[in-house]
């Protein structure tokens, strides 16, 4: 399992995903944006992830038309 860190545009954006990542059944955390990663809202959200699970994740926000980036944690 990776952590990953998921950024967005806005807080709205955050909110709207993490809703729809709960629905799905994603455990995950909202946290201040981490600061060595670039992002233009200071939330993200993180998750413990397998590579498939990710997949999952970036088709559900590509089919709502999300702008994000899946940064890994190390």
């Amino acid at each position: 399992m990776q952590t990953k860190v998921l950024t967005f545009q806005s807080i709205h954006h955050v909110l709207k995903a993490e809703k729809l990542l709960l629905k799905a059944g994603f455990k995950l955390d909202i946290i201040p944006t981490p600061k060595n990663i670039s992002s233009d809202c200071g939330m993200s959200i993180r998750t413990n992830c397998e590579d498939a699970e990710i997949k999952v994740i970036r088709e559900i926000l590509e089919e709502n038309e999300f702008v994000f980036t899946i940064n890994e944690i190390i």
